[in-house]
């Protein structure tokens, strides 16, 4: 919890007997909020009052150490939901290990988690194929249906310095979703296929709005992706379209570096 600002009916004074009661009562309301969606697990709660949340949930995860943080996002509208919210964007732009935000949407499921339908975005980056490599480990767990989707968000025709027929616009389309599904086929393990079924695809246009429609249309309990893209300013900061497609799910996004 944030050590500034309102912290509603447990900001009532800064004694050490105040301070242990309010701690006691915060780690008891927390044992009871994790104990609805617990049942046979043992779960450790903890406590800590800081000034940087994502901060502490970063240093927390690296000490341990954690191999993934899974966040909600707050249910909201318009620009702030877009935008994540700035804990989730914080830990997501400097966790090292994966992590997974779920969104607050009716179609998440509350019982036991058993994805089965899961997209995982590949645009040739290192942080993609590290984010295959999760998706097909998860799909081998649940022997699940894995779409590897790669998008083409640069016509092909506008690649070429000469201007081009509508013949050779349909060329250069079919030579760039061959050459995609090649490439991403090339990508699945061995033996990959005895444990879940694997498929491959291109969506054509601006990526994040690609990945959404593809797993909307497939039903996607999963989309998997990576934290950061092919491109200058995905390297350095995190990346637009995995901003993009977290703000739009309406399933949990499970980013890798």
């Amino acid at each position: 919890m944030e050590a500034v600002g309102d912290v509603g009916t447990f900001a009532v004074g800064s004694t050490a007997v105040l301070e242990a009661a309010r701690s006691t009562r915060i780690v008891s309301d927390l044992r009871n909020f994790v104990s609805r969606a617990v049942r046979d697990q043992t779960v450790d709660v903890e406590v800590e009052e800081e000034t940087g949340t994502a901060d502490v949930i970063v240093a927390r995860a690296s000490s341990l150490p954690a191999d993934l943080i899974v966040m909600g996002t707050h249910g909201r509208t318009g620009i702030e939901r877009l935008l994540v919210g700035s804990v989730a964007e914080r830990v997501l732009r400097t966790a090292s290990c994966p992590v997974m935000v779920v969104p607050p949407h009716d179609a998440v499921p509350t019982e036991t988690v058993s994805f089965k339908h899961i997209v995982c975005a590949v645009d040739f980056s290192a942080s993609s194929l590290a984010a295959l490599r999760w998706a097909v480990s998860l799909a081998k767990e649940t022997d699940a249906h894995l779409w590897l989707l790669h998008t083409i968000e640069v016509p092909p025709e506008l690649r070429v310095s000469t201007v081009v027929t509508d013949e050779e616009v349909a060329e250069l389309n079919a030579s760039a979703r061959a050459d995609a599904l090649s490439r991403l086929r090339s990508l699945i393990p061995p033996q990959a296929a005895e444990f879940c079924s694997i498929e491959t695809a291109t969506a054509a246009g601006e990526a994040a709005h690609a990945i959404l429609q593809f797993a909307a249309e497939h039903k996607a309990d999963l989309v998997v992706m990576g934290a950061q893209g092919h491109g200058a300013i995905d390297r350095l900061i995190f990346g637009s379209k995995t901003r993009d497609v977290i703000g739009g799910a309406t399933c949990p996004v499970l980013t890798v570096r």
